[in-house]
């Protein structure tokens, strides 16, 4: 029963943060049907010009950040992060959309990952960063930990979990009660159409990209002061972000809560003694792949029926 609740409280931590990032991922295939490869270090140019805005490029503890100026850097970094993810698509994504180019986009969208990930390694050169946290989690429990019988829960992955769901609510919102996101599933629906009525459909899009880029990159900077962060984590949020929304095809808030059982699956992997922390990564993604390979076994059997 421990290993159950410590499991079930990571698992919902870090799954409600890849749900996230399915959401964004999902977000923008069903209006473009284009996989932006380039989403995850998109997400750690947010996370990166939170921490240099808080605190440079030089270390920091997790008490040298006051409240204030925490929240004044977390305000600039998802403003730069909302501007590099609209650009994205104004620029490395919808040229090549236009003319029909798959080639083009998946080629812009890798070039713009690496490039980006280029930038972020040469300001913030050392290995891994701490992210700095203001909020006092260290007077909360023992030294921000629960004991629950024999489990130990992180005070910090409560908080997580409740501002990934606020913030998938907040999205859900946007999405379904605004003209925005109205004019958004109009566009999904049928993008001639759109353009014929008269929507700016490059502007709503380019917004909607926007909109899942700092979604994601809030998440992300909730997250990230549970450990220490670099570009490579950023990367495994998209990927199995990805994993999560490719394994429902993308269907919009499914791929949220395909998120959050990639969390859990991933946080039973740890703790079961024939495994560990080093299968964690492999097991949740060689197991959407096998999905995914029984799929493409299955459709062409029934095309053919």
């Amino acid at each position: 029963m421990d290993v159950i609740l410590q499991v079930a409280v990571s698992g919902l931590a870090a799954g409600a943060v890849y749900g996230l990032v399915a959401v964004g991922h999902s977000l923008v295939y069903r209006l473009t049907g284009v996989v932006h490869f380039a989403f995850g270090e998109l997400i750690a140019v947010g996370v990166f010009a939170t921490l240099f805005l808080a605190a440079g490029t030089e270390p920091v503890t997790s008490t040298s950040v006051s409240g204030a100026r925490f929240l004044v850097a977390v305000v600039g970094g998802l403003a730069i992060v909302a501007a590099a993810s609209a650009a994205s698509y104004w620029f490395a994504v919808q040229p090549y959309q236009l003319r029909g180019s798959t080639i083009g986009w998946v080629g812009a969208s890798l070039a713009l990952a690496f490039a980006l990930r280029t930038l972020v390694v040469a300001v913030f050169d050392r290995p891994s960063y701490v992210f700095p946290d203001p909020l006092p989690f260290r007077n909360v429990g023992d030294e921000g930990f629960w004991h629950v019988g024999g489990a130990t829960i992180q005070a910090r992955s409560l908080f997580v979990i409740a501002v990934a769901l606020a913030l998938a609510a907040a999205a859900a919102w946007i999405l379904t009660r605004t003209r925005f996101g109205r004019a958004l599933e109009a566009v999904a629906s049928d993008v001639e159409g759109a353009n014929v009525v008269g929507l700016p459909v490059s502007r709503l899009v380019g917004l909607a990209f926007a909109l899942a880029g700092v979604v994601a990159g809030l998440a992300a900077v909730v997250a990230a002061p549970s450990g220490a962060f670099d570009v490579d984590t950023a990367a495994l949020y998209s990927l199995k972000g990805l994993a999560a929304a490719v394994a429902v095809r993308f269907a919009l808030w499914t791929s949220f809560a395909a998120g959050i059982a990639v969390g859990l699956l991933e946080a039973a992997v740890a703790n079961v003694s024939w495994a560990g922390p080093s299968y964690r990564e492999v097991v949740p993604l060689a197991l959407v792949l096998a999905l995914l390979a029984a799929r493409g076994l299955r459709e062409p059997e029934a095309r053919a029926e």
